[in-house]
């Protein structure tokens, strides 16, 4: 019986090709949509680090918006071995290193992390050792593990490597070992490990890792942790302030909590369209179950029994379920490629454990499928199964079918909602994201011109900042020399790509708010930051040679900054507070106002925005991440090569790394923006498209169902107005009790949406009323050739056989 079931389902579809490759169309696209987005669940949040213990890893730190930061390496020495929920804690920091095999320095990214954070996540060497306690004490030999990838590129696999001296960062270390390529902390583009000495007393910035000890659950651990507080704070200095100390799973460092959010509403969003295109299919099988309803009443008439009917009608659901997952998979495959495409390939190393489409994402493909078959093809199966035996015979294939019909409708309904919803989170998105990526960004109007790069610099030969900013005014100087170029210079900011910092200000005597001193974002520069970047002077002077280390501080403010702080007055020569609270507190004059910069990330609110001097700011903070920037008349990337010979020339020790144009920068930063908007449109015009197509398929139904009914009007002398509005009628109230719900339902979600970093509101009207005029007019066209048709019914043909 089961051989001779599918057999038939088989000839069925072979009968019905259109058919057919419609239903497997459909739901492969929404069986696609969801398991590429499923896949970002697998990959963000499901699946566990590739470390030993995963489920007990923890990261130590002071919370942020998005998760957890890290902590002062004093705080980590009090801490370490005290506290007792855990059985291993371990610090950690991403570093670079300069590598010199004789060629001229290369920079390599590294990470500096204590022997106990080795152990901890079980790393096994494929030759020599790796990080012992020995190596964390400050003065003890210079040692280096590396990557299995390293090992090979650079030193060609040499089996000898272990012992072997090397210059790193200018200075010689021995190979202690070479760790296998599955080992990849922090991220995969780590090649090479070097021991975090931290010594007591010395303050800086570190992540933190610990293993819980088994039993222990994370709120045990947050509870030990608070009662250390007091403790903590009296390691700081009393002129630092410091956020509380808190636990989250490991995990979180790699996945943010926002990310997280993110991912799991693009997910909903996904499983609606599935279930939309599982609304079509069944729609579709809804209509064939119909044209077989004189066979499966004859069947039922002769002694076939309810199991077999509705077996019959499974199987055939079950075939088109099982090529509409072939298709789903290659569909998400290749939105996984292109994910790729735009996001990792943009930033190498950052995605350090990419599942993509693995046994996890197959498996849900099963098992949605075999649900999807117990859905679309249920209700058909279970209509089929209860034929009204007389009504069937008798009628024969006139039969009105009108509990099917009432079913069609009412799928459509919760098509036409569904619809809606997902229209609105779309329009809710796309709106906010279109804005943010179309906003100007000051210093970005020759982005493709401007090229920037890193620099890593021997330690042991620039131990002080005024050594480093020398270094760098003497590459700019070489690069304003050559031929073509418009002006260079040196800066730890990128508008629009990469902020300085973060920074406290305040007016003179104003005493501290109770929410915290204001925040502005810091560039710090040097004179030729305008005619690099194209930043337009409004007011007064830039910097110049009068601003040296010597002199008294100024600053350069933007024009939020200077409306804020002064609204009726002129910002020239106003005194501000740099830091306040601090030992380091310096009073600058404002020489000049530009205007309005945008330094920070597009997500984060645009803060006021203050530039200061290279050579002052180095007598008050530790300079970080100073840039060389180019500004040339064609395209950046051309000028690389010169830009190297320029480093080199002036220290050969020097590693250039992370050499982009601005333009490409920015992209990378608007990456992930790009994936969401494309994702949220993509979801919102198969949407759409779907709900087109249900709407067409049901009307055309209710319009070949209704022939003979039709046929009796025109009969009578109903004109093409009577017909339209026949036929209007039931789209109308279909129409119009989905988009109700739509809206009732949306509602919440799009309150859900709402953020106010994306910019994104809720019950935005400029999205929901698009949406329904939208909704309104895809139904009207959708409907046209149902209505066509029905207008073209023969009154002679419809009523031939009564």
């Amino acid at each position: 019986m089961i051989v001779r079931e599918c057999r038939e389902a088989w000839r069925r579809l072979v009968r019905r090709p259109g058919y057919a490759l419609l239903s497997v169309a459909v739901l492969g696209v929404g069986l696609g949509v969801a398991l590429f987005l499923f896949t970002l669940v697998n990959t963000v949040i499901l699946q566990p680090l590739p470390f030993a213990h995963a489920d007990r890893l923890v990261a130590v730190g002071e919370p942020t918006s998005n998760g957890i930061g890290g902590m002062d390496g004093a705080q980590y020495l009090e801490l370490h071995d005290k506290l007792r929920s855990a059985d291993a804690m371990g610090a950690w920091t991403n570093a670079g290193i300069t590598f010199d095999g004789g060629g001229g320095a290369t920079f390599h990214a590294s990470c500096q992390l204590t022997a106990s954070m080795m152990r901890m996540l079980d790393a096994k060497p494929l030759l020599g050792r790796g990080l012992q306690p020995a190596d964390d004490v400050p003065g003890a030999p210079r040692v280096i593990v590396l990557s299995a990838a390293m090992w090979r590129h650079v030193f060609a696999a040499d089996p000898h490597i272990v012992g072997r001296a090397v210059r790193v960062n200018g200075e010689w270390a021995s190979v202690a070992g070479v760790l296998p390529s599955s080992f990849r902390f922090p991220d995969g583009g780590t090649e090479a490990w070097l021991p975090l000495r931290l010594a007591p007393g010395e303050h800086g910035d570190v992540d933190v890792t610990a293993r819980l000890a088994p039993g222990v659950r994370l709120e045990q651990a947050r509870a030990e942790l608070d009662a250390w507080a007091g403790r903590m704070q009296r390691v700081m200095p009393p002129d630092q302030r410091m956020e509380r100390l808190t636990i989250y799973p490991m995990s979180v460092s790699y996945a943010p909590l926002d990310l997280r959010q993110w991912v799991w509403l693009m997910f909903g969003a996904g499983v609606l369209v599935l279930l939309l295109a599982g609304i079509n299919v069944a729609n579709l099988q809804l209509v064939q179950t119909l044209q077989r309803r004189h066979e499966l009443a004859l069947r039922s008439a002769l002694g076939g029994s309810r199991a077999r009917l509705v077996f019959g009608a499974l199987v055939e659901s079950l075939m088109l379920a099982a090529v509409a997952l072939a298709l789903g998979l290659l569909i998400a495959h290749a939105c996984d490629r292109w994910m790729h495409q735009v996001w990792i390939d943009s930033h190498p190393g950052t995605v350090p454990f990419a599942h993509g489409i693995d046994a996890w994402v197959v498996g849900f493909g099963v098992v949605v499928a075999v649900l999807g078959t117990l859905l679309t093809g249920g209700i058909p199966a279970w209509r089929a199964s209860r034929p009204d035996l007389q009504d069937a015979l008798r009628d024969g294939s006139k039969g009105s079918g009108s509990g099917f019909a009432r079913v069609a409708k009412w799928l459509v309904v919760a098509e036409v909602a569904l619809t809606v919803v997902l229209l609105v989170g779309a329009g809710t998105f796309v709106r906010a994201l279109d804005a943010l990526l179309a906003r100007p960004v000051a210093g970005a109007g020759h982005a493709a011109q401007v090229l920037t790069a890193q620099v890593a610099l021997p330690a042991q030969l620039y131990a002080d900042d005024a050594k480093r900013i020398r270094f760098f005014d003497s590459v700019a100087e070489r690069l304003r020399q050559q031929p073509g170029v418009i002006d260079a210079g040196a800066s730890n900011t990128v508008p629009g790509a990469v902020l300085g910092s973060h920074e406290d200000f305040s007016l003179p005597g104003q005493p501290q708010p109770a929410d915290g001193w204001p925040r502005a974002q810091m560039g710090i520069v040097d004179a030729h930051f305008p005619a690099t970047f194209g930043v337009k002077l409004l007011e007064g002077r830039f910097f110049d040679a009068r601003d040296t280390a010597d002199s008294a501080p100024v600053v350069v403010v933007d024009a939020k900054m200077a409306a804020a702080m002064w609204p009726h007055a002129d910002a020239l020569n106003r005194p501000l507070v740099l830091y306040p609270g601090k030992a380091w507190a310096r009073t600058a004059t404002v020489v000049g106002v530009v205007e309005t910069l945008q330094m920070d990330s597009m997500l984060e609110r645009a803060r006021p925005g203050l530039l200061m001097p290279l050579d002052q700011a180095a007598t008050m903070v530790p300079l970080h991440a100073v840039r060389l920037v180019v500004r040339t008349p064609a395209d950046a990337a051309t000028f690389t090569p010169r830009l190297n010979d320029a480093v080199h020339g002036v220290d050969p020790q020097a590693a250039v790394y992370a050499v982009r144009s601005q333009a490409r920068s920015m992209a990378m930063v608007r990456a992930g923006f790009v994936i969401m908007t494309d994702v949220f449109s993509a979801l919102g015009l198969v949407a759409l498209l779907l709900a087109a197509a249900g709407l067409y398929g049901v009307l055309s139904f209710a319009v070949a169902q209704r022939t003979r009914e039709l046929g009796i009007r025109r009969a009578i002398g109903a004109g093409h107005g009577a017909i339209v509005r026949t036929v209007a009628r039931q789209l109308a109230w279909q129409l119009g009790i989905g988009l109700l719900a739509g809206l009732v339902l949306a509602m919440p979600w799009s309150k859900l949406l709402a953020d106010p970093n994306l910019r994104t509101r809720a019950h935005d009207p400029m999205v929901f009323v698009p949406v329904l005029l939208l909704v309104i007019g895809v139904s009207a066209f959708a409907a046209l050739v149902p209505l066509l048709r029905a207008l073209r019914v023969d009154p002679a043909v419809a009523l031939r056989y009564e």
